[in-house]
């Protein structure tokens, strides 16, 4: 009995994985770890679990100010080390990532770039992939029109859940405003617009006003030049641009070269 306890605690903590400093040792919370579909981060602890990943899976992690690694699952061990590097004075400026407090914003928001874009993608191709058929519905009569884009409405709603999973209902406040933006960014049109063309203008009036509530705006434009959403175009170019670029060869260590 007591080996068998060991064993179903091993298979436990093998679905965690400890980040710490590579110099201090000390644990590193809010690191970024995912993939292109799944994320989390660790705890103030350094912990993070990785459960939620398949062991062929290639993970990332990534903490602003410490080098980046991307590994396979199956190769992690217990306790990952992260070496500190030296960010670029103008790449700072630029960012404004220069004290502790502002560092730990820019995480959070790197986090929840990569929980909420491949929705918004996901999002505009499936618009584009009905662009043909809202064509040949557009030119039927008005209460016909309606039914024919509600239903277009609930096949992107339920092509997201099958793709996704629920989680793409069960997003943070933070989050939904995130994806509002980048939903504006992939497809040209707001949230507000979209809404609109689908269900109709009340509807859309009732889901706005919803969303100022909870301090978002379904009418916000994306401008990847200023503030907030300047942050978040470099997020994208820096992980989705360059992971879909390089051609990663992986070696029997599970490292990149």
């Amino acid at each position: 009995m007591f080996r068998f306890i060991l064993l179903l605690t091993g298979i436990s903590y093998s679905q965690n994985i400890f980040i710490c400093d590579s110099l201090t040792k000390a644990p590193l919370g809010a690191v970024n770890v995912y993939t292109n579909t799944y994320g989390t981060t660790t705890d103030n602890n350094g912990i993070c679990q990785i459960n939620i990943f398949k062991p062929e899976d290639l993970i990332t992690i990534s903490y602003i100010g410490y080098e980046k690694k991307i590994l396979l699952k199956s190769s992690l061990s217990d306790t990952l080390f992260l070496n500190t590097i030296s960010i670029p004075h103008e790449l700072v400026s630029v960012l404004g990532i220069n004290t502790k407090k502002r560092k730990k914003w820019f995480t959070k928001l790197e986090r929840d770039v990569i929980r909420v874009y491949p929705y918004a993608r996901m999002t505009a191709k499936l618009l584009k992939s009905y662009s043909t058929v809202l064509d040949s519905v557009n030119k039927l009569s008005f209460f016909t029109k309606k039914k024919e884009k509600r239903i277009i409405f609930k096949n992107i709603e339920s092509q997201l859940i099958s793709r996704y999973g629920n989680q793409v209902t069960k997003l943070k406040r933070s989050q939904g405003r995130i994806l509002i933006k980048l939903i504006d960014r992939e497809t040209g049109y707001t949230s507000y617009q979209i809404i609109k063309e689908f269900r109709g203008l009340f509807p859309a009036g009732f889901w706005q006003i919803t969303a100022r509530l909870f301090s978002h705006n379904l009418k916000s434009k994306y401008n990847p030049d200023k503030g907030e959403d300047e942050m978040i175009e470099h997020i994208i170019k820096t992980i989705f641009r360059q992971k879909t670029s390089r051609k990663y060869q992986i070696h029997s260590t599970g490292k990149l070269k």
